[in-house]
């Protein structure tokens, strides 16, 4: 998995991770909006929020699996959603996992991220 897939993972993960499940229909006033960037970098910027997710990445590092192989990254995913109690749907295209965060009505955000590693060859020179 290339550096940047890696980040947009994280970065989606701690988007996910940092977010609490709710059945409001009411949407967000312009200024609730406007606070979440803030509210998110703060939670970001919290010591065990960062080690959480390093630890997380190099768990996923550690054990890097190939397209539809990744069982032990999709379990690991599922076992952190599960802590988190945020329901989600599970297989999705054999290993695939997509997490429901909020009441599911309009507006709404999609997002998405890769998590298999790439076939690389080690060249010792």
């Amino acid at each position: 998995m290339g550096f940047f897939s890696w980040i947009s993972l994280l970065f989606n993960l701690c988007m996910l991770l940092s977010t609490k499940p709710t059945s409001s229909n009411a949407f967000l006033s312009k200024e609730a909006f406007a606070e979440i960037p803030s509210k998110f970098f703060d939670l970001a910027k919290r010591p065990e929020v960062f080690e959480y997710m390093v630890n997380i990445r190099r768990v996923i590092h550690e054990n890097p699996e190939l397209g539809f192989e990744e069982f032990g990254t999709s379990k690991l995913i599922r076992n952190e959603l599960d802590k988190l109690g945020i329901p989600y749907k599970y297989p999705i295209a054999v290993t695939g996992v997509v997490g429901y965060i909020g009441s599911g009505k309009s507006p709404f955000v999609a997002i998405r991220a890769d998590m298999d590693a790439l076939a690389m060859q080690v060249v010792n020179i």
